[in-house]
């Protein structure tokens, strides 16, 4: 038994299909300074000019990589200013480099960067989160874990991982204009 493929038949159900429209009002771009996540806010700010979108800068303070455990007792939940304070300045000079037809907000976590990340992003009913991925191999993952990975698995919404460094980047920690002036 066979059975012809009517092509136009076939054409003609695709062409009578209402036509879909991704929308993306809403894009979280967590960030920890590093050039991979230069690179994501890069993308970030071009999708949010093609897409009409907000944008929210997110950096979530890991008390275990800036305090150490001894601190983090005698502290008692305290989250030195000076951390939260230097997140802030970092944000507020990214901010700046957002043009001004895009509405940015930035915020400031404490927590684990995996877990604030899809948090803020199911608060902020984010559409899009887009993230820096360090390029670490599948072993280097699996042995330390990955925030990238986390979130991967982890997010109430669409993840873009952005790869490599800006053009404008020495290496990983050394961007050539940073930060922005005036």
């Amino acid at each position: 038994m066979s059975r012809e493929v009517d092509t136009q038949k076939i054409i003609e159900d695709i062409q009578r299909r209402p036509v879909q429209k991704i929308e993306c009002r809403r894009i979280l771009v967590p960030t920890d300074g590093s050039g991979q996540a230069f690179k994501a806010v890069q993308k970030a700010i071009s999708l949010a000019k093609t897409m009409e979108a907000d944008i929210t800068f997110l950096m979530a303070i890991d008390l275990n990589k800036n305090v150490s455990a001894f601190e983090q007792v005698s502290l008692g939940g305290y989250v030195p200013s000076e951390l939260t304070g230097a997140a802030y300045n970092f944000l507020m000079d990214m901010v700046r480099l957002v043009p001004r037809e895009i509405r940015v907000r930035s915020r400031v976590e404490v927590g684990n960067p995996g877990e604030v990340i899809t948090r803020v992003a199911e608060e902020e009913a984010a559409d899009l989160i887009v993230m820096g991925s360090r390029g670490f191999g599948t072993v280097h993952s699996l042995v330390v874990g990955s925030v990238s990975h986390y979130v991967l698995q982890c997010a109430p919404c669409p993840v873009l991982i952005v790869k490599g460094l800006p053009d404008d980047w020495e290496d990983e920690d050394t961007y050539r204009g940073w930060p922005p002036q005036d």
